[in-house]
């Protein structure tokens, strides 16, 4: 009786755990472009095994110079890199499709993203970030993002 009550309890305790799963995350950023353009970045980022996550985001992005703006929605994977007990280092790879002020576009992207978890599982974020960009004046990006990320 005395075995079987404990193995209950056992039970009822490990059962919900689910090892290396994370949270889900609403992912608010933005920031500058190289040639002093502006880009924010709204995103639903699902964490899996090991840490790694994807998300599903959409970008606004609007040039200085020649006053042109797109809009893109993708995906990207974001592997873990290295990761210490507040810190982690992502690398982040993704496409998206859009459109501009005229025509669709299309866009690869690869960077890096640095976070810090705040108590609550609230993280700060830096992001790196690099665009290949088909069909628009300026076809290569990069620029840095600040952000924070709020778990659902």
């Amino acid at each position: 009786m005395r075995k079987s009550l404990l193995l209950s309890l056992l039970l009822l305790v490990v059962l919900p755990c689910r090892a290396q799963e994370g949270y889900t995350h609403l992912n608010l950023a933005g920031g500058w472009m190289y040639k002093d353009d502006l880009t924010a970045n709204l995103a639903l980022e699902f964490s899996k095994r090991h840490y790694n996550s994807y998300e599903i985001y959409g970008d606004a992005y609007k040039s200085n110079v020649d006053d042109s703006k797109n809009w893109l929605v993708g995906v990207a994977y974001k592997p873990m890199l290295t990761r210490s007990r507040n810190t982690f280092l992502k690398l982040r790879l993704g496409a998206g499709i859009g459109s501009n002020t005229e025509h669709f576009i299309g866009a690869m992207q690869a960077g890096l993203e640095l976070g810090y978890v705040l108590p609550g599982n609230l993280v700060l974020m830096l992001q790196q970030k690099n665009e290949g960009v088909l069909r628009v004046n300026h076809n290569f990006r990069t620029g840095l993002l600040a952000g924070i990320k709020i778990p659902l």
